[in-house]
């Protein structure tokens, strides 16, 4: 895009723009007008018609930080970064708690205003039987994944208290949609549905989880960014609980008359659980509603259509080369 387009256009720097959330929140922004700038450690590869910048959140002093954001200009900093698959606890700090201390100076820091959209996780609420998962329910973290991303949400609302940022943090349910990442449980099925249509090697799957479109979320970061003195958190999801089970049921026939006689090969569970500790209770959305204007308008089965067409049109089954750092890129956790 040329210097007199991008003039008259807000600007949106969005972290982890090469990821899965983060590739779709780019495209939406882009969509509704924005010029985009997507920022990642590595080289990123975002929607056509963003940029694309190099920046190391978690290893780059503060100062230096405020002053590469200050070159962007940007009114809309969306931080879709941090540290999730084949990490170590210390790589979770850096990438989940690090990251979003520097990240909330260096917007403080701006000269003019900025609005921050932080992704959390709904995996922050730990295990609450019997409830629906609402924004004032104590937050009870069980893995180091939730806990790490539970202190990134803190160090947000805290700096929103204090009136150092203008900000608020989306808690997102399970994220499904184009561009899942192949660790993720669904985003790795629909690969080998597309590879090997005859066997499957699944996991042990159980369990019911809240299950939202990415496209959704995006659209999310969209009301988040235009509203008027957001909430510090409020809850992305679908409001409904969707068995694992069959959600992979339901992809399996989406892909075809091909898998229809697939044979399911069973398969060692991950080494570690993102889920660990959590509940089946789906996210109450009724604030995203009332606070944003803000509703799913996407089905579960829309969501994992669109996966589908994301991975059966690439060659070799697979997508665009996405960045692995990007925060919340799994479609399934754990």
């Amino acid at each position: 895009m040329d210097g007199a387009e991008t003039a008259h256009r807000p600007v949106a720097v969005v972290l982890g723009g090469g990821g899965f959330i983060g590739r779709n929140i780019c495209a939406a922004l882009r969509a509704a007008g924005w010029a985009v700038t997507a920022v990642g450690r590595r080289a990123a590869h975002p929607p056509e018609g963003c940029r694309a910048v190099r920046l190391d959140f978690a290893r780059t002093g503060t100062r230096d930080l405020a002053a590469g954001l200050a070159d962007l200009r940007p009114g809309l900093v969306v931080n879709a970064a941090g540290a999730l698959w084949d990490v170590t606890d210390d790589e979770l700090t850096e990438g989940n708690v690090t990251l979003v201390e520097r990240l909330v100076d260096a917007v403080a820091a701006q000269p003019g205003p900025v609005r921050l959209v932080h992704l959390g996780s709904a995996y922050e609420y730990g295990a609450h039987p019997g409830k629906r998962l609402v924004e004032s329910l104590p937050a009870r973290p069980a893995g180091r994944y939730a806990r790490t991303k539970l202190a990134g949400t803190q160090l947000v609302t805290r700096a929103v208290a204090d009136g150092r940022v203008d900000a608020t943090v989306l808690r997102i349910a399970v994220s499904v949609g184009p561009y899942a990442p192949r660790h993720s449980l669904l985003g790795g099925i629909a690969r080998q549905l597309a590879a090997h249509p005859d066997t499957l090697r699944l996991p042990p799957i159980d369990g019911v989880r809240d299950v939202v479109d990415v496209r959704d979320v995006a659209d999310a970061v969209l009301c988040a960014a235009r509203a008027d003195g957001p909430p510090p958190v409020v809850n992305i999801g679908s409001g409904v609980g969707v068995r694992l089970t069959d959600a992979v049921d339901e992809l399996i026939r989406i892909a075809g008359p091909g898998t229809r006689g697939v044979r399911i090969v069973p398969a060692a569970p991950p080494a570690v659980r993102r889920d660990t500790g959590i509940g089946s209770q789906p996210l109450d959305i009724g604030l995203a509603h009332r606070a944003f204007g803000w509703s799913p308008a996407r089905t579960v089965v829309d969501a994992l259509q669109a996966l589908w067409d994301s991975v059966r049109t690439a060659p070799g089954g697979g997508t665009a080369p996405l960045t692995t750092s990007a925060a919340n890129e799994e479609s399934i956790h754990g």
